[in-house]
């Protein structure tokens, strides 16, 4: 009897701690994929707004018909190209968003750089539906709200599906409960115990993975504030002066470069360097 009941205790103490550990991985997962949304309505304004005005001036320029020159900085026709693009992609999911369709646009749109996102996100598809390069990356999917199972996921959440551990543990508790003698109760609890250890680590894995991909969101969001406003300081809506608006076509190149960095890599990691990255787009 005192075998079972040691049996029932420490499989208790196990399923608790896992459960305590779930929430806790839950939660970085809930602010994460917020920090991600949240740099996803910056991108979004910024091309709506300032990537816009950009290309409206350089439309009505001496210059627009080709390469931008004698300015303090050069864009390519392809360049003004890619950009249009991303402006209409980036209408297209603001449209979805407000249908309801574009489940999870802003947290992909975050979490990518400008190029790959919208080319997936702007089918107004959810997270877990997105083709292109963010199927590539399932811990997307995972991080907007999809299941813990076997497979799949990226580092975020790939390791946490460790057997049937997560069919829940009471389960697990009740059923090496039912053994015919104690001490395969006994067995079979600290077999379920050591299974919760290995879990509860890659949980605190994931942990350290979700805060750097946070941390990279942020300073993203950060920089394309800064950046943002230094060009709606140097806006101007023509090129008859031409230090001034070579300034903001500078400025303006500048904020598309912040744009194209992605704060997650197709693996599931956050992007390393990302610090490196944001500070020589905003050497300017």
């Amino acid at each position: 009897m005192s075998d079972f009941d040691e049996a029932k205790n420490k499989g208790e103490r196990a399923a608790r701690r896992y459960r305590e550990g779930e929430e806790q991985l839950n939660a970085g997962r809930d602010k994460t994929n917020a920090a991600f949304t949240k740099l996803g309505k910056v991108k979004l304004a910024i091309f709506k707004d300032q990537i816009q005005h950009l290309l409206d001036v350089i439309r009505r320029s001496k210059s627009a018909s080709s390469t931008l020159r004698g300015f303090k900085v050069k864009i390519t026709v392809t360049e003004l190209k890619e950009m249009e693009r991303l402006v209409l992609q980036s209408l297209e999911i603001e449209r979805g968003l407000a249908t309801g369709a574009a489940t999870g646009a802003l947290a992909a749109m975050g979490a990518y750089s400008g190029v790959g996102t919208l080319a997936a996100a702007s089918t107004g598809a959810a997270i877990s539906g997105l083709s292109g390069v963010a199927a590539t990356n399932a811990t997307l999917a995972w991080l907007g709200g999809g299941a813990l199972t076997a497979g799949g996921y990226g580092m975020a959440g790939g390791a946490i599906a460790l057997g049937g551990i997560v069919l829940g543990p009471a389960l697990a508790v009740g059923g090496f409960m039912m053994a015919s003698k104690a001490e395969e109760a006994l067995t079979r609890a600290t077999a379920y115990a050591a299974k919760v250890d290995t879990a509860l680590a890659e949980m605190a894995r994931s942990e350290v993975v979700l805060g750097a991909l946070q941390e990279n969101a942020n300073e993203l969001r950060l920089a394309l504030g800064k950046l943002a406003k230094r060009y709606d300081a140097a806006r101007v809506d023509d090129d008859s002066d031409a230090d001034a608006f070579g300034q903001m076509v500078m400025l303006g190149k500048g904020l598309k470069g912040l744009l194209d960095i992605a704060a997650m890599d197709t693996e599931g990691n956050a992007t390393a360097n990302i610090k490196a990255q944001i500070s020589g787009q905003l050497e300017l």
